[in-house]
């Protein structure tokens, strides 16, 4: 078997080794070049048509190993007509891919190309009739569904070949990477004619990676791309058949995980991205489903290259995930169901980490602003949205609540009271939220006395919940001290966090995606508090937050609605190392003279605009523009403290006048 196994990888090797320089020279000459463009990572002309070279070896050897029988194929598939429709798919799908390279077909025309093809192999024995139950052992039938799952799968894999072919080297090596998984998982099952050409396509791609790794001396070309990509196909479908029948197709898509992720996280992020604010390109839902299909640079390894690492890092980071995929394949066919279901659980949870990882704005739900106009919909303040998520949340409150406490002697008569006793008692505690006033609350500005309210609210519920147990049901099962103090704390859970919700999803929608000039605020009271929250609530200001500066070492590190607190003025220099910062606005009446010279001189040096918004109470006017000869509105008892203070230092006193001088002049001011 290692003599079969080791012929079986060198003779496609060897042959693919001797047919690409051929093919490298032929395609320079007939002018099959690809051209680099502002999508492309290359910088010059190279050959492509790489997928004939690949598709020769493999057929080449396929031949030479069956007909001096090295491998033992016996009666299998690839000897019947399943076999032979496989060959002439693989030679289509490689026809198509030829001629895209030279004319550049239209994508409308590839797509039912490639459905066309993939109907065949339907046809022809390729199916997908079962997949994994996710809530019972075994497997669930698709019965009719198995024809568009079947083509689905195959034109989905196809592309996505086509897809991750972005970086010297990196389809052909995921291709290495998934065949010998598929090799692997079917050797295991017993299905050697699999087995045989997954290892004959390892071999093929293995001598061409040779000429196609960085420096690429030659692409892969879409007839590359989709013949390894319809080639992983068939045989993940085929795989399938004789794999764990716990999982069915899901090892497959493990095995192929790297460019399946990529293909379904570039429709995801195109879909959203044209729900930006201020994305005008797609307008009708016609549109943006289309978007979906649009060529972008965004793929995963341009993602990795915009973060920053060379061509050669992000290949192997991807080699690196494209493998750890496939042991998760392997390791899934060797395990029982609990086992598998695990594992597939622990990749779910790192492709969520290593998604998060790549800073996509588009799926950053709380930074890119696509779901922010919803919290500006009307019903959101309308009082029967609200009434409806109060009954809902009354009788699961009554529910928990009665189930906990009698969860020992629930008989049938006692469910069937409470049945018939809950859409009365629901209804007489959303006619207590009525008449006690929770509707006349806003949801959009909820204070601390907003929420004593409905604490409020939710004991008189409660107690008139009780007083009406005793007086209409005869068995008082909803009127125990047990079952009110559960019902009063899930209720006051699920009103109040209904409430608060809303005002802290708002606020971190808002703090996300806020884009304009980042300010530092100078002081960290109650007026720099006010600010702020008009700062954020407000979007015209064109204003973002980075934190507070203040002089009192006690607040340094603290942190102010989630904003913090950098320091006194010697951190400025550091901060501005750290963040683009455009002004320092100044709401602190007590700043003391030398703290603002000081600002004054490093914010100068840097550029940066100072300002003093005028704070009120109850309102807030535009900032005044700093120009070094403004003073800042000090109160009066502030500035009498700085003058006193100057009288026993005369340079303070001079600083002080110096800074103010225009100020003590009414009419000054602007």
């Amino acid at each position: 078997m290692f003599i079969g196994i080791a012929l079986a990888v060198a003779v496609p090797l060897v042959a693919s080794l001797l047919f690409t320089p051929g093919i490298i020279r032929f395609a320079g000459r007939i002018g099959a070049l690809d051209v680099p463009d502002e999508r492309k990572v290359h910088t010059h002309p190279t050959p492509r048509l790489g997928g004939i070279a690949v598709y020769g070896s493999f057929f080449l050897a396929a031949a030479i190993i069956m007909g001096v029988n090295l491998w033992p194929v016996g009666s299998t598939w690839f000897l019947s007509m399943k076999g032979a429709a496989f060959l002439l798919s693989l030679l289509l799908i490689l026809t198509l891919g030829i001629w895209d390279d030279l004319r550049s077909l239209k994508p409308g025309l590839k797509f039912c190309a490639q459905a066309l093809i993939a109907t065949g192999c339907y046809f022809a024995g390729f199916r997908i009739s079962d997949v994994a139950d996710p809530f019972n052992p075994g497997l669930f039938h698709l019965g009719n569904l198995d024809f568009p799952v079947t083509v689905i799968w195959i034109v989905g894999v196809t592309n996505a070949f086509n897809l991750i072919d972005g970086l010297d080297g990196l389809a052909s090596g995921v291709g290495i990477i998934a065949s010998l998984t598929i090799f692997m998982i079917t050797l295991h099952s017993g299905d050697t004619a699999t087995a045989l050409l997954s290892l004959l396509l390892t071999g093929s791609l293995l001598g061409f990676l040779g000429y196609n790794f960085k420096p690429a001396r030659i692409f892969l070309g879409d007839s590359g791309s989709l013949f390894i990509g319809l080639a992983l196909a068939l045989l993940s479908i085929q795989s399938s058949t004789k794999g764990s029948t716990a999982i069915a197709i899901l090892v497959p898509s493990l095995a192929l995980g790297l460019p399946i992720m990529d293909t379904l996280l570039s429709m995801v992020r195109r879909l959203l991205g044209s729900y930006l604010p201020g994305v005008q390109d797609s307008k009708t839902i016609t549109h943006k489903i289309r978007s979906m299909f649009l060529p972008d640079r965004k793929h995963i390894h341009h993602q990795l290259l915009a973060l920053g690492l060379s061509q050669r890092s992000a290949l192997l980071i991807l080699y690196l995930v494209s493998c750890l995929f496939g042991a998760g394949a392997f390791s899934a066919t060797i395990v029982s169901s609990a086992g598998a279901s695990s594992i597939l659980v622990l990749f779910a949870v790192a492709m969520f980490a290593g998604i998060r990882r790549l800073h996509y704005k588009e799926i950053a739900i709380f930074r890119n602003g696509v779901l922010l106009p919803l919290f500006d919909w009307p019903i959101f303040s309308r009082s029967i949205f609200k009434g409806f998520l109060d009954i809902g949340f009354s009788c699961l409150a009554l529910s928990i609540a009665f189930y906990v406490t009698n969860r020992q002697q629930v008989s049938l008569e006692l469910k069937q009271e409470f049945l018939t006793a809950l859409p009365v008692v629901c209804g007489i505690q959303l006619a207590v939220f009525y008449f006690m006033g929770l509707y006349r609350e806003t949801v959009r500005y909820l204070g601390v006395g907003d929420l004593l309210k409905i604490v409020r609210i939710v004991v008189g519920a409660v107690a008139v919940t009780s007083l009406a147990s005793v007086l209409l049901f005869t068995t008082h099962s909803f009127s125990t001290l047990s079952l009110l103090i559960i019902d009063f704390y899930v209720l006051l859970t699920l009103i109040a966090g209904s409430r608060i919700s809303f005002h802290v999803l708002r606020y971190m929608f808002r703090k996300e995606s806020r884009t304009g000039k980042n300010i530092l605020v100078y002081g960290a009271g109650l007026k720099s508090i006010l600010l702020l929250q008009q700062i954020v609530n407000d979007d015209k200001l064109g204003l973002v937050p980075i934190g507070f500066l203040d002089d009192n070492p006690q607040l340094e590190g603290k942190r102010i609605s989630g904003y913090e607190v950098f320091g006194g003025h010697w951190a400025l220099p550091r901060l501005l190392k750290k963040f683009q910062i455009d002004q320092i606005m100044i709401s602190n009446d007590d700043i003391h003279p030398i703290a603002l010279h000081r600002i004054k001189q490093i914010a100068d040096s840097r550029g940066i605009a100072i300002k003093w918004p005028e704070v009120q109470w109850n309102d807030f006017s535009p900032p005044v523009q700093y120009n070094g000869e403004l003073p800042h509105p000090l109160s009066i008892a502030a500035r009498q403290r700085q003058d006193d203070a100057g009288m026993a230092d005369p340079h303070r006193r001079q600083l002080s006048l110096e800074l103010s001088g225009p100020a003590e002049q009414p009419g000054n001011a602007q």
